[in-house]
């Protein structure tokens, strides 16, 4: 869909007196129920809410790209926070912060930005990256890190299925029950399967989608799903048609969550230009019915 069906409010002026900052943060998913804070459990979102009261002595509300599911891991969340302007240096809070927080979390990189700026609302793309091993090939290395399986599924094929889901789809088919999206629909940008060698040379099989977002455990229902169908070797035409059918029945498993990464999040608005310039967007009809 264009990016003018979007459905994002305005931004917000920063408060008069405040200024903003955007962290990239990593960190293990094994360690937090997710990123966004918890009732029950740690949320990756308070443990840097604590850290920043631990320096700044107030509290402060940090907003972050998106959720991450519990024990999904991050190469490159991105998150920020307002704070009354104290002319504090943005390599402050990356010394003094990460020496408040548990190893389990980084922050690998800070800078002041603008009101034009939103960790979430104004994000053009996120990319995930899910990679797996065969099980007589897993190291210590890679417990929770690296999903197992016992033999690898023909990569034609499974990019057989992943061609279909690069495009705006709905993608009931392949989120949770608890999604609350009014829309299911979503921009797909990149969408492969590939081997790559692990640092002892072992094969590593690695799924990368890229989109504008995702709904509740999507990313993980597409890995289950396509593997499952590769091992029955199913068509790609099998795939198509239960992507096509919004139904959650037509999915296979959802896949386990310590073999996927969020790897970064695109803030440069031409970067998927070529994706905005072939989208159609919605009539008045398809934005009711939406």
């Amino acid at each position: 869909m264009a990016r003018v069906d979007w459905r994002r409010p305005p931004l917000r002026d920063i408060e008069e007196g405040k200024v903003r900052y955007k962290m990239v943060v990593s960190y293990d998913g094994r360690a937090f129920n997710g990123w966004q804070t918890q009732k029950n459990g740690v949320g990756v979102q308070q443990a840097i809410e604590k850290a920043l009261k631990k320096m700044l002595k107030e509290d402060i509300k940090v907003i972050g790209s998106g959720r991450t599911d519990s024990g999904v891991h991050a190469m490159g969340q991105v998150c920020h926070f307002d704070i009354l302007d104290r002319n504090i240096p943005p390599v402050a809070f990356l010394n003094v912060i990460n020496c408040n927080l548990p190893p389990t979390v980084r922050i690998l990189d800070c800078e002041q930005v603008d009101g034009f700026f939103h960790s979430r609302y104004t994000a053009y793309a996120r990319k995930y990256r899910y990679y797996l091993k065969r099980e007589n090939e897993m190291t210590a290395s890679d417990n929770g890190f690296v999903a197992k399986i016992r033999k690898f599924p023909s990569l034609d094929l499974l990019n057989s299925y992943a061609k279909h889901i690069v495009g705006t789809h709905d993608f009931t088919t392949f989120t949770a029950s608890k999604d609350m999206s009014p829309s299911k629909c979503r921009d797909m940008y990149e969408s492969y399967w590939a081997f790559e060698k692990d640092r002892w040379g072992y094969d590593v099989l690695t799924y990368t989608i890229c989109g504008n977002a995702f709904l509740y455990k999507m990313v993980r229902s597409l890995v289950g799903t396509m593997i499952d169908f590769a091992m029955k070797n199913k068509s790609s035409e099998d795939f198509k048609l239960a992507l096509e059918s919004k139904n959650r029945k037509m999915a296979e498993r959802t896949a386990n969550p310590n073999g996927l990464f969020l790897l970064n999040i695109s803030y440069d608005e031409d970067e998927y230009m070529w994706f905005e310039e072939t989208a159609i967007p919605l009539t008045k009809m398809e934005r009711e019915n939406e």
